[in-house]
């Protein structure tokens, strides 16, 4: 706030040097039809030093304000990230790829130029207006009326499209949401284009997104337009009226012939920062459409919540139920996993193996029915200390761009001897200790530089050097060759610190062999 206030204290004194250089002009004026040089110049003299003061604050008012927006900027953008912290797995889902990139980069830019930098703008003209209009009390009472007539009647004109405006700025925004996510989900696919010779479709796609995001903001465009336009016809036409009563009080002799080239600087001040004023005001306020948006996930954080305290030592399942819309997929399931002890859930693709596991790693929390992780009722507890116990791995585990350590870290502290431990339970440390360096070395984009298997042994090294002793495995080997998928399976089976649930389509004897139990949802009566 401070700092928002040295902003608005720059501002006053340069406005006032202003205002008070215009009103000197009159002054000046006079002198020189007066033939008195001595008064010109001692005038002009004092002009310069005022101008010259404006010229320093100016410059020193700049990057400062600059400075003040880039803080309160990354404050906004600190608190939609920290409303996405808040978010469960559902409420994120709702939203496409590219929405919150799209909130975080293009939105946060429109605020800061139709919102914070027009905010500073009309705080300035503010100051010029009510300064140029105490300073033409010094001319003629008259002139002071009209003046202020005036200004409200040309700050008003432009809102009478400023409910086109804000309609326009929420409908440009949604656009450009669009095609962030219409960029994102085609350059992802550049392999798959190229293998099938359709590298066409990145041009179509973004020419054909670019189109609709250029029609949004064609229409916002004039939306603005119009809303300038309306503000300019009262700054025109309030200009000449003041001109028109400045000199017919001098025809009068009500006021010297300089007042009409102080009252003309005074009111070109007072004019033109309405006329704009209004223009910026409208902008401004359409920013809201941005903010209201952003509150839709403010308003879905979760409610406090149980923590997770181990009170038995088994998952249970009691006529679990869940459905996506009229799609019944896990019907009245009863099911108790042991703790410790190696589990497969198979079944025909459809029968819900999925989406068990995502309700056993609290990523949907909308069932019927039961679904307890160590006594603890999985809805109704806490979903970050539910997660501390738990890794879930699916076929496709993200990689950050970075190195090894960094992908296990998450930028977390953790000692070498952790994370050597992490690595051998993950079956990577014996890679890793063949080339030096590699740990710190980048993994690439995407994790690009790493095979199917050793993505999948850095995410669950990830989740050991965490301590999880709950595995989910939705079909984590399915897209590895067969000797990395047994030597993964493996390795989790014969860990006795791990409860392991893992979905197979392809369950080996072998592997059968090892496990306790083989949770068949395509053949599971209903209980």
């Amino acid at each position: 706030m401070a700092e928002e206030f040295s902003v608005i204290l720059f501002d006053r004194g340069g406005a006032t040097a202003q205002i008070l250089a215009g009103v000197l002009n009159a002054r000046a004026f006079n002198a020189i039809i007066s033939f008195n040089l001595q008064e010109f110049l001692i005038t002009m003299g004092i002009i310069t030093v005022l101008w010259i003061t404006f010229l320093l604050l100016l410059a020193i008012r700049m990057p400062y304000e600059t400075a003040v927006t880039q803080c309160m900027i990354t404050e906004m953008r600190k608190d939609i990230a920290q409303d996405l912290q808040g978010l469960d797995y559902v409420d994120y889902h709702e939203y496409k790829t590219g929405s919150f990139s799209s909130w975080l980069t293009t939105d946060i830019n429109t605020i800061e130029t139709s919102g914070f930098r027009n905010f500073y703008q009309i705080v300035t003209m503010i100051v010029q207006t009510i300064g140029s209009i105490i300073g033409l009390i010094y001319f003629h009472w008259s002139i002071l009326l009209f003046s202020v007539v005036a200004a409200f009647i040309t700050l008003w004109l432009p809102s009478l499209g400023q409910k086109k405006l804000h309609a326009a700025m929420g409908e440009m925004t949604r656009e450009q949401e669009n095609f962030l996510s219409t960029i994102s989900n085609t350059l992802k696919g550049f392999d798959t284009l190229f293998s099938y010779n359709l590298l066409s479709k990145i041009v179509s796609a973004v020419t054909g997104a670019s189109k609709k995001v250029a029609d949004k903001k064609y229409n916002q465009s004039k939306a603005t337009a119009l809303t300038a336009i309306l503000g300019a016809s009262g700054n025109v036409i309030s200009q000449v009226g003041v001109l028109l009563l400045t000199g017919y009080l001098a025809f009068l002799g009500a006021t010297t012939i300089g007042a009409i080239t102080a009252a003309e600087a005074l009111s070109n001040n007072i004019f033109n920062s309405v006329g704009n004023m209004a223009g910026l005001l409208a902008e401004l306020r359409s920013t809201q459409s941005i903010f209201d948006k952003f509150s839709q996930i403010s308003k879905k954080k979760d409610d406090e919540k149980a923590q997770f305290i181990k009170q038995a030592n088994d998952i249970q399942l009691n006529q679990l139920s869940y459905h996506y819309g009229d799609n019944v997929v896990v019907d009245q399931l009863s099911y108790q996993f042991e703790q410790h002890k190696k589990y497969a859930i198979v079944g025909p693709s459809g029968s819900g193996k999925s989406t068990l596991l995502k309700i056993l790693s609290g990523r949907l929390l909308d069932y019927s029915g039961s679904a307890k992780v160590l006594g603890n009722e999985i809805k109704l507890t806490d979903g970050s200390s539910l997660r501390d116990h738990v890794i879930y791995l699916d076929q496709d585990p993200h990689m950050f761009e970075g190195t090894l350590r960094e992908n296990i870290t998450l930028g977390e502290e953790f000692t070498a001897h952790e994370i050597n431990q992490a690595l051998e339970k993950a079956g990577l440390l014996s890679y890793i200790e063949l080339y030096p360096g590699l740990l710190d070395r980048d993994i690439g984009e995407d994790g690009r530089l790493l095979s199917g298997g050793q993505r999948q042994r850095l995410a669950l090294a990830r989740g050991f050097i965490r301590n999880k002793k709950i595995v989910l495995l939705d079909e984590g080997t399915s897209n590895l060759d067969n000797q990395t998928a047994k030597q993964i399976e493996q390795g989790l089976v014969n860990n006795d610190e791990l409860t392991v649930i893992m979905i197979t389509h392809h369950l080996s004897e072998e592997l059968r062999e090892k496990l306790d139990d083989v949770l068949d949802l395509g053949q599971l009566p209903i209980n």
